[in-house]
């Protein structure tokens, strides 16, 4: 956001009503803004830690690709309170953890291959920046599909609203990486809940599907990396022992 403005905007309206003075004014706005940071510092403090522990589990995780207000239960019906029932946990494409560890490990290849310049980058997916929610949808959309542990979930009110531009563009990034993208693009107040409960039933059931493998694929590759590691060790041993061998012939 824009702070000055936003500062201005915010005294315009209640200098007159609160008597404020223009240096109270800033130091509410500094303290506003200040508050808002740390917050979004602990979720995503939390949601680094809940990400570690999906991945050390093999289990899944959803993101919700959406607005800010489809956070709000009445508007989302729910959904993300009964993904969450079915234990799957929700992370908010906002407040995506941004370690740099983990950014190396999602976007670093690609960073040090140029393809781009920074892991916030989006440009290379979408170059009509025009909104802010846009920008970290798209880009939340980037780091779902290099995540193996995560799907999307988008969300929307209007299928032909704000965000109708880049459907098409959050649908390919996710499909390309081969992840799990589901959507309910037409939410509304007069959205029947019993079809709203047979997609999240019909949802979960693929998703369960959907560990089954990584966990047999993780447990594959554990036994690949087991069998390397212990072929490795024979053949030092198997060095070691013509080491002294080799010694005495020369």
């Amino acid at each position: 956001a824009d702070r000055k403005l936003f500062a201005h905007q915010l005294l315009q309206a209640w200098q007159s009503v609160l008597g404020l003075s223009l240096e109270e004014n800033d130091r509410a706005v500094e303290a506003g803004f200040a508050a808002l940071t740390e917050y979004e510092t602990k979720i995503r403090r939390r949601a680094r830690e809940v990400l570690d522990q999906l991945e050390r589990e093999d289990r899944i995780g959803i993101v919700m690709l959406g607005r800010p207000y489809h956070h709000d239960p009445g508007l989302n019906h729910e959904i993300l309170d009964e993904f969450q029932k079915l234990g799957y946990p929700i992370f908010s494409q906002s407040t995506l953890p941004l370690d740099e560890d983990l950014l190396d490990r999602l976007f670093g290849d690609e960073v040090r291959s140029g393809a781009i310049s920074d892991p916030l980058e989006i440009q290379d997916v979408w170059k009509n920046s025009y909104s802010c929610s846009t920008n970290h949808k798209v880009w939340a959309a980037k780091f779902t599909a290099r995540h193996p542990n995560l799907v999307a979930l988008e969300v929307s009110s209007f299928k032909c609203g704000h965000d109708a531009p880049i459907y098409g563009v959050i649908e390919g990034i996710i499909e390309r990486s081969g992840t799990p993208y589901f959507s309910f693009k037409d939410l509304d107040e007069n959205k029947p809940s019993g079809s709203i409960k047979i997609r999240v039933e019909t949802i979960d059931y693929f998703l369960r599907r959907y560990r089954e493998d990584i966990v047999k694929r993780h447990a594959a590759e554990r036994d690949i990396e087991r069998q390397l590691a212990e072929y490795e060790r024979a053949l030092r041993e198997q060095l070691v022992q013509q080491e002294p061998a080799m010694a005495c012939s020369s």
